[in-house]
């Protein structure tokens, strides 16, 4: 039983509503079962979708209930549903196996009807529903409701809920009176007003909590992915409940697309990039065991020392300014970042790497360093090249097609890895920036997210904190050195250690990718808007738990930031510039300020206005 404070509350609610009752009844669906689609009708949709219907099968489905009901005037049976001429030659069976595959258990509903069970009272179940009551027996039973001592549907009685109808039946053949059964269900109408017309109390159960961040899509894929994660979720803390949300669609989104780019090219090596493809990697492991992939742990840090060995022709100039950090550096910082062993000896004048294109006197101080490198000085940092271009032939990046799979911004390491294996590689990206296309064909850099197009505002206000949630908790990747006949990556010390904000989230993330794993649709790729939605909202107008507690998380990028931490009013007042220097510095500026303020005001739309202003 799982000790979820919600699960307890909602559990022991019923055990106490129910105590003294001879005999409870449930409602199945909604109440002891959860589909794990967005509406009921978005089942014939997905049989589609995993080819277990004919194209069409949806619109025919749906319309023939509708006519079969009208004409009949009563409840109906499945096999009169599928005598409808619409739906001639068709077979039952699938809509069944379908129906099947997606349920689960309601959690907190099935724990209490167990229990009840447990102390001798007498538990049924009753439904309004088309289904065969064998097929009903076959769902309960999946679902551990296998204890239960009868079960009534309305299709094997022509009689339904609503009109009390199936209630006295119920109470007909059980012998049961009015006053010792408690009836548990969601709807008002069939289940509480229903009940009530054969004289039964009903406990309705409260609507469920939605998801702060999510809105139910329109297509029947993405509704499946947002019911999998509601039902998911009602087994979670908040933490969990908060990481699955945010990160359990999207990296199920992303995973499936990248088996998909892997499948249309034969024989294809899924190399996944330290450290911002750590988390994905795993999730792709989890949906594909049978699959292999590798993870190259490679910086652009690490690579820069090879790079700065190729002949500086403009093209490689212009790579080499990319691969630094796109800040205002002085000569001695750049050397040292290149990995000259002794920077002291340059100067501490200003460069400005952001500007495109690089001026004379920037081409100029790269250039001399590209010639220092190849003096007797240069020593050291030729040997670190060496040991770069021996761990890049090591991980077999040259025999056959590579899929890189990487975070995604300008595609920056892979054309330096180009450079240096003097090979194509694919891209496959979660998002891109303009300068992605600018420097790599559409057919060898692909993206997941936005159609491909350049991410939007609110995805690169939170990818500082995207990064940290999707990266191995380590510091990066800075050189190579030999080990037992192999080149081992040294990792640089980690500017901080997010793990107590980013386990619990990974806990939720993948327990929603175990239970998409367990479904029909393990192979069918939730929509990139879908898999996103919740982080950008999120990011965007994020509540005041999630500003505390992800506001804490450290960013690395050019030194170690908060991404919303404020200090006191009192520190403020005392030293109204550092308030100046703490929001420039902050890298979720509207959670700063909801933070600083502690009030839930539109700070995203007023951040968004200047920003689009500027």
């Amino acid at each position: 039983m799982n000790n979820t404070p919600h699960t307890n509350c909602l559990t022991l609610r019923l055990l106490h509503a129910a105590k003294g009752y001879k005999a409870v009844a449930f409602d199945i669906f909604d109440t002891l079962l959860k589909r794990d689609c967005a509406h009921p009708a978005d089942l014939f949709a997905l049989m589609e979708v995993t080819h277990q219907a004919a194209l069409g099968f949806a619109g025919a489905r749906v319309a023939a209930e509708a006519e079969t009901r009208q004409t009949l005037g009563r409840e109906v049976t499945l096999a009169e549903i599928y005598a409808h001429p619409a739906l001639q030659g068709t077979d039952p069976a699938a809509e069944c196996a379908a129906e099947l595959a997606m349920i689960a258990p309601n959690r907190p509903v099935a724990q209490a009807a167990a229990a009840c069970h447990a102390r001798g009272q007498k538990v049924y179940a009753v439904s309004d529903m088309y289904l065969p009551k064998e097929q009903i027996e076959a769902m309960l039973q999946k679902c551990g409701l296998d204890f239960l001592d009868g079960v009534f549907v309305s299709c094997e009685y022509r009689v339904q809920k609503r009109s009390g109808k199936l209630f006295k039946l119920f109470l007909q053949q059980t012998a049961l009176r009015p006053a010792e059964v408690l009836f548990v269900g969601d709807s008002p109408r069939a289940d509480f007003a229903g009940a009530a017309l054969a004289g039964i109390r009903c406990f309705l159960l409260p609507q469920p909590t939605p998801l702060p961040y999510t809105k139910t899509p329109a297509d029947a894929v993405g509704g499946v992915a947002i019911a999998t994660l509601q039902n998911c979720c009602q087994n979670l803390n908040p933490s969990a409940a908060l990481g699955a949300e945010l990160l359990g669609p999207l990296a199920v989104g992303f995973a499936t697309w990248l088996h998909g780019q892997r499948a249309a090219i034969p024989g294809a090596k899924l190399v996944f990039l330290a450290r911002d493809m750590y988390l994905v990697r795993q999730v792709y492991q989890l949906l594909y065991p049978e699959e292999e992939t590798f993870y190259l742990k490679a910086s652009r840090q690490s690579l820069l020392p090879a790079l700065l060995q190729c002949p500086m022709n403009e093209q490689a100039l212009a790579l080499l300014a990319d691969t630094l950090p796109r800040q205002q550096l002085t000569q001695r910082q750049i050397a040292a970042y290149l990995g000259f062993d002794s920077p002291k000896g340059y100067t501490t004048k200003t460069y400005d790497l952001r500007t495109r294109p690089l001026p004379c006197r920037t081409k100029e101080m790269l250039l001399a360093l590209a010639a220092h490198s190849k003096l007797p000085e240069g020593e050291p940092l030729r040997r670190r090249a060496e040991q770069a271009r021996a761990y890049l032939e090591q991980a077999g990046l040259t025999n056959g097609p590579v899929l890189l799979v990487d975070i995604g911004s300008g595609g920056t390491t892979q054309r330096v890895l180009e450079e240096l294996l003097h090979t194509q590689l694919y891209g496959c990206y979660l998002a891109c920036d303009a300068r992605l296309h600018q420097n790599l064909p559409p057919e060898r850099a692909k993206t997941f997210l936005f159609d491909g197009c350049p991410a939007p505002l609110w995805y690169w206000v939170g990818q500082p904190m995207l990064e940290v949630l999707l990266s191995e908790p380590c510091g990066s990747t800075v050189g190579y050195h030999a080990q037992a006949g192999q080149m081992v990556p040294e990792i640089g010390q980690a500017g901080a250690d997010n793990r107590a904000i980013t386990a619990p989230l990974w806990q939720g993330m993948r327990a929603f990718v175990q239970r998409w794993q367990a479904g029909p649709l393990r192979d069918v790729q939730i929509p990139p808007q879908t898999g996103i939605a919740a982080f950008l909202q999120m990011v965007q107008a994020p509540r005041m738990q999630e500003v505390r507690t992800l506001g804490e998380i450290t960013v690395e990028d050019g030194g170690s930031w908060k991404l919303a931490a404020p200090a006191s009013w009192g520190a403020y007042l005392h030293a109204p510039a550092q308030l100046k220097r703490d929001l420039a510095q902050a890298r979720w500026k509207p959670a700063f300020l909801q933070r600083l303020f502690g009030v839930p005001l539109p700070y995203g739309k007023v951040y968004a206005a200047l920003k689009h202003k500027k």
